[in-house]
């Protein structure tokens, strides 16, 4: 007899056999992490298992979690991206970092890629350069 698989079949299939990249959102505005949160619910092959409002709380995160991609915004109180990203990689080097920010600077872009980021994506130009850097990041 011929097996008859369902819709409910093929999407448990599909579920086990496409990775996924697991990955914290970390900003000091909700409605920004909101926003990310929303982006990503249409990816089948990434999640966001958490989100986190400062650096400290990042790391806390990211140690608990082990997310493959924490996307990081540059400027927060506290703890700022950064110094959060040195910290991070030089306790989760396999992690990866990408650096968030609303600033399209060079001076921005290299202190990121100095403490450690993998990439550095521009908040305007998230929509379109966000899925392609951390596919990229992760393929490294």
């Amino acid at each position: 007899m011929e097996s008859v698989h369902t819709s409910a079949d093929q999407a448990t299939e599909r579920e086990t056999t496409v990775p996924t990249t697991r990955i914290l959102v970390v900003d000091d505005d909700a409605a920004f992490r909101q926003r990310v949160k929303a982006f990503f619910a249409r990816e089948a092959d990434m999640e966001v298992v958490a989100e986190a409002s400062d650096g400290e709380e990042a790391i806390t995160k990211a140690q608990e979690l082990k997310p493959d991609v924490v996307l990081m915004d540059v400027r927060m109180p506290g703890l700022n991206g950064v110094s959060a990203t040195r910290k991070l990689r030089e306790e989760m080097p396999e992690v990866k970092v990408i650096m968030l920010s609303v600033f399209d600077l060079p001076e921005y872009k290299d202190a990121a890629m100095v403490s450690g980021a993998s990439g550095y994506v521009v908040k305007k130009s998230m929509i379109e350069a966000l899925l392609p850097e951390i596919r990229r990041v992760c393929s490294v």
